[in-house]
């Protein structure tokens, strides 16, 4: 009965939230309030106990479709994580993998890892208007064969063009099975505290529909973010999404950046976590910073290594696990370049000299992919 899936739903949402502990472990503390799980119920009491259960589907779709594409710093802090500094753990994605698509291969641990920082970069869980959730990564021409790679190693999901216009492609799927599988791949897994809270709106829509449909299995949210390793891939995917690596000409040199931008207040705690773990890694101290993005809305903050012996040295972790996308290509040469900039074997002036060359072949080369 409506009455009936109303109190599973809230008493799912009750579980998920755990409103009533504090669960970070940062200065950012996040605690859900009894407040919000009141809002819950107001919103479920708005729904006449006569109604049809379609209806209170479209009530709370709509509250969530809007935050899906409009989440606020006040709605994150509305949320609950824990920090987890464990590897991922796959094994619940391998199981149902190997029941739903048994004659296909399993994907690699280091593919599930870079490709959960992949998505987390520039993929979207989406709830359209026909309620047929939907995973989508949308890419440049340049990039296809990214796609196609994500395609042929989850088995599953279509890629074909998005826009004529802007000559980009996407992959997607909205099959429920496949959709099953990536929540499972995906919860526990998420590093982005934004991803995890769009990750819980999202399983709470398929656990709606789940009881709409009579079905018992229903998934219970994880309420932990995975804290950046550099012994994982995930810092590459995630790099082929959100990283820049940069080069250009200062006053009196060349210089070289890495960086990263995310929005929102909440994810900058990772941004910090990664530049404190590349501190580590290259034993440096100089030009690693996070900060507000100046030029952008006060909600965008930017990791920036600058420095060309940083930058060289990070290597060290890209080396052992390598970019997927065109970017790899955008890498190497930026890493040529650095290591001509730090060739002490030739002159200062020889080194300018190849390096205008170089910077000139570098921004050539980006005009033309684009």
């Amino acid at each position: 009965t409506p009455i009936t899936m109303i109190m599973m739903t809230l008493i799912i949402l009750m579980n998920n939230l755990k409103y009533n502990k504090l669960l970070t472990q940062t200065d950012t503390n996040i605690l859900m309030t009894e407040n919000y799980i009141k809002n819950i119920v107001n919103t479920f009491n708005m729904v006449n106990c006569d109604t049809e259960v379609n209806n209170l589907s479209i009530v709370t779709n709509n509250t969530m479709k809007k935050s899906l594409l409009d989440l606020t710093n006040k709605d994150i802090s509305k949320y609950n994580w824990e920090w987890d500094k464990t590897p991922f753990n796959f094994d619940k994605f391998y199981k149902e993998f190997k029941k739903e698509k048994p004659k296909n291969k399993l994907p690699s641990k280091e593919f599930l890892e870079w490709f959960i920082g992949f998505f987390e970069a520039d993929g979207c869980l989406t709830i359209p208007k026909n309620n047929n959730l939907t995973a989508i990564i949308v890419s440049s021409k340049k990039d296809l064969p990214t796609l196609k790679y994500i395609q042929n190693n989850l088995s599953m999901g279509n890629v074909c063009i998005n826009s004529n216009k802007l000559n980009n492609y996407k992959w997607q799927t909205y099959n429920q099975t496949d959709i099953k599988l990536l929540i499972h791949l995906f919860n526990g897994n998420t590093v982005l505290p934004v991803r995890f809270v769009k990750l819980s709106m999202f399983i709470t829509n398929m656990n709606m529909k789940l009881l709409k449909n009579n079905e018992e299995n229903i998934i219970t949210i994880f309420n932990n973010c995975k804290l950046p390793r550099l012994d994982n891939a995930w810092l590459a995917g995630f790099s082929d999404g959100e990283g820049c690596f940069l080069v250009g000409k200062t006053n009196t040199f060349y210089k070289a950046i890495y960086n990263i931008n995310q929005k929102y207040i909440a994810n900058k705690i990772i941004l910090d976590h990664i530049l404190s773990l590349l501190k580590e890694l290259t034993s440096s101290n100089t030009n690693l910073n996070t900060y507000k993005h100046s030029s952008k809305s006060n909600n965008v903050y930017e990791m920036r290594i600058n420095s060309l012996e940083t930058c060289s040295k990070l290597r060290l972790y890209f080396d052992k696990y390598p970019l997927r996308s065109y970017k790899l290509i955008e890498y190497q040469d930026w890493l040529k370049f650095i290591d001509m900039a730090l060739d002490k074997s030739l002159p200062k002036q020889i080194r300018k000299e190849k390096l205008s060359t170089m910077l000139m072949n570098i921004r050539n080369k980006k005009k033309k992919m684009n």
